[in-house]
């Protein structure tokens, strides 16, 4: 039995072995065949089927279509060709790179399979494949600029610099000379650092046409650029030739100059170049902001506003000119006549919040005190939520020592303080100032507390709330704290230093106050009517009388002193 089953099972395989013998040999001359029309027609169907769904974006469909047309007919370059492109549509660079290969295998007479597979080959990193292939297209496609065009790059993208500028050469045979090819050589030759040749390139360029301002201010650029004083001068004064009335040309001069350290030609350049009226307004002042910005010095300061002076002449109808002028007059210190012409702005429109901002400035540094309230509460009238009129309205009252007024004022106006501890900081510091003046010590104290924690380190402060402490002999520990931090912030300050000698007067240690009170008029104190009497007054206390009231016959002669020195000098004895 088992043996007829072997027979049975190896008779079996046989035929089927033979049989799929049979079949794949068939097959073999079938493809070796040319196709049938019946193939024809099938292979034509799955490729515009296939054509249709990539026409829907249905690109896997698409592919999937294409790949059953080559199973028809394998060497047929079209399918292949697009199915490169739908590959490449999807991502797969490399498969696409293959069909693409496949397709100028099937037929190399077709430029645009090349093309394809040129650029798929770059995509793929085979980069001399890339080369290649548009070298082959130029020579069959002499006259092709796009060719061309894309070999210059090819060159230029694989590093072979002398290449893409041969190549550039050639475009510049067939069109002429023009900005874009000398553009493109110029950048080749600065990777080459061949500057000369380059400038050779925009001289050519410039005799290709001679009365374009244009072509020399790309030459004053690159020569700019590359420290070729001589040539740059010489582009840029041909443009003020061609052109006198060109916009930009005496600003490029003026960075010419300041990059070369010569700073009043470029003074004189910008000069010219803020009288042309052909430049804009807001251009030009964007164009100062980027020569006079940050620490400067007088002479930065007094060519700004003169500068500032030539765009309010040559822009007369523009706010923009007049506020520009007003800034740089204030920036001078020359703030009479920048209230002048900011007043005159707010009289034409009143709604402009910055503008009384600088207003109340100016009336601030000209210590106009009966303006600087007067412009304060019209501002407050027109911004009642905004907090800096509140401030210099209170300042303001505070000089006028109408300290009621000056309460309301800063009370009020520390509630529209938003996300700015530094201007809440000085609200609460004149604030204590201000309930001292009032008698409302406690309030001062709160005040100065509030202060300090927001900034533990503002040395104004920590000398004022340890001098008023002193005053009253209150809380003289921690006023001498304070006294001493303000001297550490702050060691040559005439008021800190007097500040702390006194504070240590009043806690009995006067050997301690008088090595202050020497620093506090050594550093300005001998001009100070409380230095020259704090200083009396401590010497009266160790036993020197005749050396304080030699102080404070001093103190006398100035204006700040206390009530009290008359009676001192009268009775020759201390009184507190």
């Amino acid at each position: 039995m088992k043996k007829i089953l072997i027979i049975f099972l190896v008779l079996f395989f046989g035929i089927v072995i033979s049989g799929m013998a049979q079949k794949r040999s068939s097959k073999k001359k079938q493809a070796e065949k040319e196709l049938t029309e019946k193939e024809h027609f099938a292979q034509a169907d799955l490729f515009m089927k296939a054509m249709s769904e990539k026409s829907l974006n249905n690109l896997e469909k698409a592919n999937e279509l294409l790949g059953k047309a080559l199973e028809i007919n394998a060497k047929d370059a079209a399918t292949h060709y697009e199915k490169a492109k739908i590959l490449q549509a999807l991502g797969r660079k490399d498969q696409a790179l293959e069909h693409a290969s496949l397709a100028i295998t099937f037929d190399d007479t077709n430029k645009w399979y090349k093309v394809l597979y040129a650029n798929l080959s770059k995509s793929n990193e085979a980069y001399e494949t890339y080369v290649a292939v548009y070298e082959e297209l130029v020579v069959e496609y002499p006259g092709d600029l796009n060719f061309l065009n894309e070999l210059a790059f090819a060159y230029y993208y694989t590093g072979d610099y002398k290449n893409a500028i041969i190549t550039f050469d050639k475009i510049e045979e067939i069109v002429g000379v023009n900005e874009g090819l000398t553009t493109q050589k110029v950048q080749l030759y600065s990777r080459t650092s061949q500057p000369e040749k380059a400038v050779q390139e925009y001289e050519n360029l410039i005799e290709s046409n001679p009365d374009e301002p244009r072509y020399y201010a790309l030459l004053a650029e690159f020569c700019t650029k590359n420290n070729m004083e001589d040539k740059a001068i010489w582009a840029y004064e041909k443009i003020v030739e061609l052109n006198p009335d060109d916009p930009y040309v005496h600003i490029s001069l003026a960075e010419f100059y300041k990059n070369k350290g010569n700073d009043q030609k470029a003074f004189e350049e910008l000069k010219m170049g803020m009288a042309n009226k052909k430049l804009g307004l807001k251009t030009k002042i964007n164009i100062l902001f980027g020569y006079y910005s940050g620490q400067l010095t007088d002479e930065q300061r007094k060519q700004a506003l003169e500068l500032s002076e030539i765009l309010k002449q040559t822009h007369p109808d523009d706010i923009l000119g007049e506020s520009f002028y007003a800034t740089m007059l204030y920036e001078n210190k020359e703030y009479e006549g920048a209230r002048t012409i900011f007043r005159e702005i707010l009289n034409e429109d009143t709604g402009n919040y910055p503008f009384w901002e600088q207003l109340l400035f100016c009336d601030l540094y000209l210590e106009d005190n009966v303006q600087l309230t007067k412009d304060s509460e019209d501002a407050i009238d027109l911004f009642p939520s905004y907090p800096l009129p509140y401030f210099f309205a209170g300042i303001g009252n505070f000089q006028l020592k109408d300290f009621v007024k000056a309460q309301a004022f800063l009370e009020s106006g520390k509630e529209f303080v938003v996300n700015n501890n530094a201007l809440l900081e000085q609200f609460y510091s004149t604030l204590g100032d201000t309930y001292n003046e009032l008698e409302n010590y406690e309030a001062s104290y709160a005040a100065y507390d509030k202060v300090l924690s927001l900034n533990p380190v503002n040395a104004t402060v920590l000398n004022n709330y340890s001098y008023y402490l002193s005053l009253r002999s209150e809380q003289l520990d921690k006023a001498e704290k304070m006294a001493a931090k303000s001297v550490e912030l702050d060691p040559y300050n005439s008021n800190n230093l007097d500040t702390y000698a006194w504070v240590l007067f009043k806690r009995e240690k006067y050997e301690e106050a008088l090595e202050w009170i020497k620093k506090a008029l050594g550093n300005g104190g001998a001009d100070s009517g409380v230095v020259l009497e704090h200083y009396g007054d401590i010497l009266y206390k160790m036993g020197e009388t005749e050396k304080a009231i030699d102080f404070w016959t001093r103190a006398k002669k100035q204006k700040d002193y206390s009530k009290l020195l008359d009676k001192k000098l009268k009775d020759g004895k201390l009184y507190e």
